[in-house]
């Protein structure tokens, strides 16, 4: 059942991303953004929780939740910072840097199975994501790349307490409060808040509402997976939809430099998601 609802993930993650490059693209308001995708993403999720509400009683696993949230605005404002510099074919093959993390983590703390269609899954889809970074030499990729790495760190480590948090919360409820929190914190902590945020509303309202909710049920659908599956098999098959962005970015946003490249990486990452379901 995993497999379902990693595969809407994906695809959700996938037009959300597309979207918020088109709208982030020449360095708009990262942070703002970030608010909105927490604030609207909580929202969306907000009907999911009233019908099957769970909150753990364990006031060590309300502190890893903000915890978690607290991370969760540091991975938010990473990527979206990195949506500025970079087309959405590259940042997601950055992203696939991530899987590492999430298969070391899972291995090591979370007693996850090992196998070899699972490591050779990982490599290839790794692997899609160096085939297009490969030589880029413009001062904004590099620093797009580095916001974007340093981003799947962050994920990572935030993916490995899930499952932890998955003991006392479900995947909607969790999905909720991991949107809610780091909202809050944005309005708390970012400077000029909520004239940032309003300047935002003005300029592409419609646009970034839209991005949002795409990202609300991305996320709501990938928690479920998590919940069902391994993160290191859920996460794979997500990553996998990169041909989709691949398309959308060359005839909707008309990025078009490495083509050869960006289509070695989409087989590579397609074969690796393979390679993961069949580990089951």
């Amino acid at each position: 059942m995993w497999i379902y609802f990693s595969l809407l993930s994906g695809f959700l993650y996938t037009l959300q991303g597309l979207l918020s490059r088109f709208i982030l693209k020449g360095n708009k308001d990262a942070w703002a953004f970030s608010f909105y995708f927490s604030a609207v993403g909580a929202l969306t999720s907000i009907p999911f929780v009233i019908f099957q509400p769970k909150f753990s009683s364990n006031l060590y696993m309300w502190a890893l939740m903000i915890l978690v949230g607290i991370l969760i605005v540091v991975q938010n404002l990473l990527n979206f910072k990195s949506t500025n510099h970079l087309e959405a074919s590259l940042q997601g093959s950055i992203t696939k840097f991530r899987l590492i993390w999430v298969l070391i983590i899972g291995v090591i703390f979370l007693n996850e199975s090992l196998n070899l269609y699972k490591v050779l899954g990982t490599v290839l889809t790794v692997v899609a994501g160096l085939a297009v970074v490969y030589k880029s030499k413009e001062l904004r990729i590099k620093k797009g790349m580095l916001y974007a790495f340093l981003a799947t760190i962050v994920y990572a480590v935030v993916i490995g307490l899930y499952k932890v948090l998955f003991s006392d919360f479900n995947s909607a409820t969790l999905t909720f409060l991991i949107f809610l929190i780091p909202a809050i914190l944005n309005l708390i902590v970012m400077p000029n808040s909520i004239s940032r945020i309003v300047l935002m509303a003005k300029e592409d309202g419609k646009n970034v509402f839209l991005a949002t909710f795409l990202g609300g049920f991305a996320n709501l659908a990938m928690n479920h997976s998590l919940s069902l599956g391994e993160a290191s098999q859920s996460l794979v098959v997500i990553e996998a939809f990169l041909i989709i962005v691949l398309v959308g970015e060359h005839f909707i946003l008309k990025e078009r430099k490495n083509l050869f490249r960006k289509v070695v990486s989409v087989m590579l990452a397609t074969a690796g998601a393979v390679l993961i379901r069949l580990s089951n």
